[in-house]
C-alpha cells in the first residue's frame, strides 16, 4: 500500500503472486487421492493357488482341470499361475510333489503293516475326502502330459518309500504290486463303481486284501 504525494489517497498495489479460490480448487482437483495399494503377498498367493489346484485336480484330474477355475478359487489373476509355476503342468508338478507319507508304517511288524495298507486301500473309496495325490494320479493317468510327472513325482518315490519299509528280496517289485493293489481298489470302487467292491463289503474286502498283501510281502518271496 502506497500514499500519494498529498498523503490523502490510498493506492493499493498487489506485488505478490496470489492465488484465487479457483486456483486452489484446480490444485486439489489435479491431485486426486489414490486408494491405498493392496500389498502383494507372494507366499499367500502361492498357498492359495496350491490349495485351489489340489481341489481342482482331485475333482477332475489333470486333463479336465481349468486354470481359470483354480485362479478364481484362489482369488487371483490366472496370469499368476504362469508367474509362479510356469504353466498348468508346472502347477500339477508342484501338487504331485506331495507324496503320500508312509512314515507311520515305519517299524511295524508285518501283520500290522499289512492291516494299515489294507485300510489305506479301502480309504480310496471317498474321492471327496482330503487331498490324496494317488487319487489325483489315477484320475490324471489318461493324460500323456501328466504321466511323466505322475511317474517321477509320485509313483517312483512311493515305491522307494514303501520298498524301504518292506526290505528284503525284491522289495521294489513287492512295493510296486502293493501300490497297484491300492490303486486298483480306487478304480474298482469309484471309477468302475463295482457293487462287489462297495463300502458295504469292507469287512470281507479287508480280509481279502490282508491275505493278498501278506502273500506279496512274505519274506520267502
Amino acid at each position: 500500500m502506497e500514499l500519494d504525494g498529498a498523503g490523502c489517497n490510498q493506492v493499493i498495489t498487489v506485488t505478490g503472486k496470489g492465488k484465487s479460490t479457483g486456483d486452489y480448487l484446480d490444485i486439489e482437483l489435479s491431485k486426486p487421492k489414490m486408494p491405498d495399494a493392496k500389498p502383494r503377498n507372494p507366499s499367500a498367493t502361492r498357498d492359495a493357488l496350491m490349495g485351489a489346484a489340489r481341489a481342482e485336480f482331485q475333482r477332475t484330474g489333470y486333463e479336465a482341470a481349468s486354470t481359470r477355475k483354480i485362479a478364481s478359487a484362489a482369488g487371483c489373476n490366472p496370469a499368476l499361475i504362469s508367474r509362479y509355476y510356469g504353466s498348468k503342468i508346472g502347477l500339477f508338478e508342484a501338487v504331485m510333489e506331495e507324496c503320500i507319507d508312509l512314515a507311520p508304517l515305519q517299524g511295524l511288524p508285518l501283520p500290522e503293516m499289512v492291516e494299515a495298507l489294507a485300510d489305506i486301500a479301502l480309504g480310496k473309496a471317498d474321492p471327496t475326502g482330503g487331498f490324496d495325490p494317488l487319487v489325483v494320479a489315477i484320475k490324471s493317468s489318461g493324460s500323456v502330459e501328466a504321466q511323466d510327472v505322475i511317474r517321477t513325482k509320485l509313483g517312483n518315490p512311493m515305491v522307494k518309500q514303501l520298498a524301504a519299509l518292506i526290505g528284503g528280496n525284491n522289495s521294489d517289485q513287492k512295493a510296486g504290486v502293493i501300490l497297484s493293489i491300492i490303486s486298483g481298489m480306487f478304480v474298482g470302487r469309484v471309477s468302475v463303481d463295482a457293487e462287489a467292491l462297495s463300502a458295504d463289503h469292507d469287512s470281507a474286502l479287508k480280509e481279502l486284501l490282508v491275505h493278498a498283501m501278506t502273500a506279496v510281502l512274505s519274506p520267502d518271496r
